[in-house]
């Protein structure tokens, strides 16, 4: 019997979705080759988590950029956010923007990148899209699940709480923001133990994530230049508008301080940096400046 043909497109999806290899499939009832992926519910003691990221050739990542790398950095981006919200990923949809065939052959190596990734944290991925574009483009939307009423937001810090961040800043090019590992294991801890009274990842910069925090819970801040965690060659200016780091910022109750040094089961670095302030108090860096990565500037 003849095979039936493939379109090229068809042909070239096959071989992405091979590269992803053999796929977790608890709880999955359809998913690559079927319209909708289809997942079994999930307890109603947990509540759903949402996100959707992408990375674009020529923004984050370059022509000479090697493709499983940038397929890596595309599954971590949300992967990063997933841990601010001390969420447990369990399925991702892929949207490829492929500009010709050239591209096509290193989407195949961007899957393999994204699905080392993602078998690392027994992510299977479900489904997706392919559509032309002018450059290469990776979207990925990630579905997940949170304890209830867990999950720490950013509108919640109080003046007096304490600033910390995990990891150490400032050296995300030229090859961090292509390699770092997501911080879910540790936002998981910490959204579990309820210490941080607010939280999100550094993905702009201190400069332009930690004023968000600071809007969203409207108080003030200070933070020390002096101790903040530096990477390697790397300068406290740096870590404010550099971005791209990848780490936890997130505010603790003073009372709750002692117990959350105690108890940290983690090699991850973390570090106080700063207090935060009533808004009438304002915002005090050191000179450093309140600016980050901007997309739109």
């Amino acid at each position: 019997m003849k095979k039936l043909p493939l379109s090229s497109e068809d042909l070239w999806v096959h071989h992405w979705i091979a590269a992803l290899g053999r796929q977790p499939s608890a709880g999955i009832r359809h998913s690559l080759g079927h319209d909708c992926a289809v997942l079994s519910s999930f307890p109603k003691n947990l509540d759903l988590v949402l996100k959707t990221d992408a990375v674009v050739e020529g923004v984050h990542f370059t022509r000479s950029t090697p493709a499983h790398l940038a397929g890596r950095k595309a599954l971590a981006r949300g992967l990063s956010d997933f841990a601010a919200a001390g969420a447990t990923p369990r399925a991702a949809l892929i949207t490829i923007g492929c500009p010709n065939p050239r591209s096509a052959r290193r989407i195949r190596q961007a899957y393999q990148g994204l699905s080392r990734l993602a078998k690392k944290f027994h992510l299977p991925i479900v489904g997706g899209e392919t559509v032309s574009t002018r450059q290469l483009l990776l979207s990925i939307s990630l579905l997940g699940t949170v304890p209830q009423k867990t999950s720490p937001s950013r509108s919640g810090a109080k003046p007096g709480d304490i600033l910390f961040v995990t990891g150490k800043l400032g050296g995300s090019w030229p090859h961090h923001h292509l390699s770092f590992t997501p911080r879910l294991a540790e936002g998981q801890w910490l959204a579990r133990h309820k210490f941080p009274s607010a939280m999100l990842d550094l993905s702009d910069g201190l400069g332009a994530d930690l004023p968000r925090l600071a809007r969203s819970s409207r108080i003030g801040f200070t933070v020390h230049p002096n101790q903040i965690p530096l990477s390697p060659r790397a300068t406290p200016r740096l870590a404010f508008t550099q971005g791209e780091d990848y780490e936890l910022l997130f505010s603790v109750p003073k009372k709750r301080i002692a117990a959350l040094l105690r108890q940290w089961p983690f090699s991850t670095p973390l570090t106080p940096i700063g207090t935060c302030l009533t808004q009438t108090q304002g915002y005090h860096t050191g000179g450093l400046p309140l600016r980050g990565y901007d997309h739109l500037r």
